[in-house]
């Protein structure tokens, strides 16, 4: 139920940065594991082999936690204009607001981080894959 408040209460602009969060969310075990299936067949490979969606991986390691901050940045703006809309202080709009802030900030980096940890080990065994250690 809490979630779905959240979303009831979010603007447009979070809405769409928790629909993108939910897709690289979506995106990055597949991912993963097409690295973790490649790494065991490709023994002897070339260095493209090896980096294929290392950019990709690089790319969601550094957009979520930014795309969360972004939400948490226009949930207590949400927050705020609901205060002025009101001229009190109402304690469900601020709540909301602030459940809203916290939970882009949340999903940022439960995407960002988890991306972060499999491109540094993908990077760092493709790196000893090419030395031949």
């Amino acid at each position: 139920m809490f979630p779905l408040d959240v979303w009831g209460n979010a603007g447009y602009f979070a809405r769409s940065i928790l629909v993108i969060l939910g897709a690289l969310a979506a995106l990055l075990p597949f991912i993963v594991v097409e690295r973790w299936l490649a790494f065991r067949q490709l023994a002897g490979a070339s260095g493209p082999q090896l980096h294929k969606h290392l950019h990709a991986l690089a790319a969601i390691r550094t957009s979520a936690p930014m795309l969360g901050f972004l939400g948490t940045l226009l949930g207590v703006i949400n927050m705020l204009a609901g205060v002025a809309m009101t001229g009190a202080i109402d304690l469900r709009s601020f709540g909301a607001g602030m459940a809203e802030a916290l939970l882009m900030t949340v999903l940022g980096l439960l995407v960002g981080l988890p991306a972060w940890w499999a491109h540094g080990y993908f990077t760092a065994r493709a790196e000893r894959m090419l030395a031949g250690v």
